[in-house]
């Protein structure tokens, strides 16, 4: 699967992960996303769960990565571990993007929804997921290391 973004400044593709990515995956996990999780955790969740991850790379630079998203099974459905876009490339698609190629993963691999966790700070995201069909389930006390709540989310596929 690979899914074509264009703008007029630039171009971006969207397609499975594969092993030479994760390198680039877990640096731009670690530069995007407020959590502990270390490299081995990363690593770990792509072994386990590898079809449900996605890149975008940027087309004009040695497919350069520019996003993804993490995807995994929990509880019997689909759950997104972690999504980043580098800021120059928000708010023009890509994020979309890697959510519909996991969402479509998961419905071909018969999963009927789909959750994720997001800081109660982090508003900017939350409107992202609100705006691509998620709705908010509760809330978690205390469940990033650093103490800070989470939203749970959730869409039906």
């Amino acid at each position: 699967m690979c899914k074509s973004i264009m703008t007029a400044r630039w171009a971006a593709e969207v397609r499975a992960a594969v092993d030479y990515d994760l390198r680039d995956v877990i640096s731009m996990w670690k530069r995007n996303i407020k959590a502990v999780n270390t490299a081995y955790d990363i690593a770990t969740l792509y072994r386990y769960f590898k079809k449900y991850f996605f890149v975008a790379t940027y087309t004009d630079t040695n497919s350069a990565i520019i996003g993804f998203v993490a995807g995994a099974v929990r509880d019997s459905h689909g759950h997104i571990s972690g999504i980043a876009v580098d800021e120059a490339y928000r708010r023009v698609g890509v994020g979309k993007q890697l959510l519909k190629a996991a969402d479509a993963k998961f419905l071909g691999d018969g999963f009927d929804r789909v959750t994720l966790e997001v800081r109660v700070s982090n508003i900017a995201a939350i409107r992202f997921y609100e705006d691509q069909g998620y709705r908010s389930l509760y809330t978690v006390k205390g469940y990033y290391a650093d103490g800070e709540d989470a939203i749970v989310y959730e869409k039906g596929l």
